[in-house]
């Protein structure tokens, strides 16, 4: 039996898009060169566990110096990636917490830019706590984020469900013994959580 839901953030609760950051700044054809580069999502996962951002841009730096104009304009517009709310997520939260289902957030997002994401939807505060990766120095689909999660929020892994919209961090959930539900949308989310007499 579910007693607690973990929520992944990015497109799960906010709408995030690195495409957006770039637009209208950069040629389209570096945008692409950019956000298909191995580089940029190896650094990219590596702030998101706990290394600084000015030394993602070292890294970038050595290892692709031809993007690195790119990943400073990035970094600098990083707030116009997020664009607001996944539409309905927030309201399922508030229907989850409004029938005593407690409700925690675990984030793969660099610690210093976090707040951007608690602006863009409030409901992030209303969780009973939120992991963010960068501030742990574990990061999603290493299983130890999911045992550490389990451990801080006082949660038993066979009765918490993980909603992550990336199968990759529901297969890790999985083997560490959480419930998983992969994340499309909001109303799928409630069908899902009223299947399983949640809401």
């Amino acid at each position: 039996m579910t007693t607690a839901i973990i929520f992944d953030v990015a497109n799960v609760i906010v709408d995030w898009d690195p495409i957006r950051a770039l637009e209208g700044v950069v040629g389209d054809e570096r945008v692409t060169e950019f956000l298909s580069s191995e580089v940029f999502w190896e650094i990219n996962a590596r702030t998101d566990a706990g290394m600084a951002l000015r030394d993602g841009l070292v890294e970038m730096d050595d290892q692709a110096p031809h993007l690195a104009d790119t990943y400073r304009v990035y970094l600098e517009r990083f707030p116009l990636s997020v664009s607001g709310p996944i539409p309905g997520t927030a309201e399922v939260i508030a229907d989850l917490l409004g029938a005593g289902v407690p409700c925690f957030g675990l984030s793969n997002w660099a610690k210093e830019n976090f707040n951007i994401a608690r602006r863009a939807n409030p409901v992030i505060d209303q969780l009973a706590d939120v992991i963010v990766s960068g501030e742990v120095g574990l990061a999603k689909p290493d299983p130890e984020i999911f045992r550490y999660a389990l451990d801080r929020f006082g949660l038993e892994a066979g009765s918490t469900l993980m909603i992550d919209d990336t199968q990759e961090n529901l297969d890790s959930a999985g083997r560490v013994g959480l419930g998983t539900i992969l994340f499309t949308s909001a109303d799928q989310l409630r069908a899902d959580l009223v299947e399983r007499r949640l809401l």
